[in-house]
């Protein structure tokens, strides 16, 4: 099929971003509703045809420094005309908009009760290849640091790190290894940050320490998140005994994966700012 013309971009884009403050501040909606609506504005592209389209959209945002909406797993082969249209319409947008994007970041979720621990592990997302357009960098005036705004967001992090030390706790004791987790240790709470991990756990079957960097996040499991040379260097050292345990969407339903091993291994490792010394 033809591709995508302005007007089909810009229609996609306000829908997409409609979505997005109803996602944050708690309306429901639906995105298949969404879908059919813009059927008839899209020259009737199918149902699949829009999908993708608004995982394009997830990515450009993700590139962007934005969040994304949740369940739009984003798809980096896009239209250089859409990039455009989404950071038009985030310009013309842009009180509302990042008003929705600080109140995500900004957010305390309320501390969690019973929570279904079996309910709690989800898969990893899978290591994509560099997207193309990174080959030549983009001087865009545009871009929100949601990831580092997010960081800033000290209770969060905190009441992330809380979740996993009980999730610990709690799987040590259905192991039948209540000795090991009564061990368990909030380490960058009880001694500081700067050891390289937040909690010391332990591997039940061996009998040896696991150590767990936490990075928490409102949004889904697909935004990046920030860490440091010194936790990098700590998974490189103790590769065999670590793991990076990634909370996400923590305001509503509280989820995570795990990361074993050497972090390098995982994720692409982009430098955002260098130490300059004389």
């Amino acid at each position: 099929m033809a591709e995508w013309s302005q007007l089909e971009c810009e229609a996609i884009v306000r829908d997409y971003l409609q979505m997005f403050m109803d996602e944050v501040t708690g309306r429901p909606y639906s995105k298949a509703g969404h879908r059919r609506a813009l059927q008839n504005l899209l020259n009737n592209r199918s149902e699949g045809s829009i999908e993708y389209k608004h995982q394009n959209i997830s990515a450009i945002l993700l590139e962007l420094g934005f969040p994304y909406v949740q369940g739009y797993k984003p798809a980096f082969n896009y239209q250089k005309i859409l990039k455009n249209v989404v950071a038009d319409q985030l310009r013309n947008k842009s009180g509302s908009i990042e008003a929705g994007f600080s109140a995500l970041s900004d957010e305390i979720p309320v501390v969690i009760r019973d929570i279904d621990w079996d309910a709690v592990f989800d898969t990893p997302p899978d290591r994509l290849p560099d997207p193309v357009h990174d080959q030549v960098r983009e001087f865009a005036p545009l871009h929100y640091n949601f990831v580092e705004r997010e960081m800033r967001n000290r209770r969060l992090g905190e009441l992330g790190e809380g979740f996993v030390l009980e999730l610990e706790q709690q799987r040590l004791q259905r192991a039948g290894r209540d000795d090991l987790a009564r061990e368990v240790e909030w380490v960058s709470k009880v001694r500081g940050d700067g050891a390289g991990f937040d909690i010391r756990s332990f591997d039940e079957h061996r009998d040896e320490e696991l150590f767990i960097e936490v990075k928490t996040t409102n949004s889904g499991k697909y935004q990046p998140f920030l860490i440091s040379d010194n936790e990098v260097a700590f998974s490189e050292t103790t590769a065999d005994r670590y793991a990076l345990y990634r909370v996400f969407d923590f305001r509503r339903s509280a989820k995570l994966f795990t990361l074993r091993g050497d972090i390098t291994q995982h994720v692409h490792l982009r430098p955002k700012v260098y130490k300059a010394c004389f």
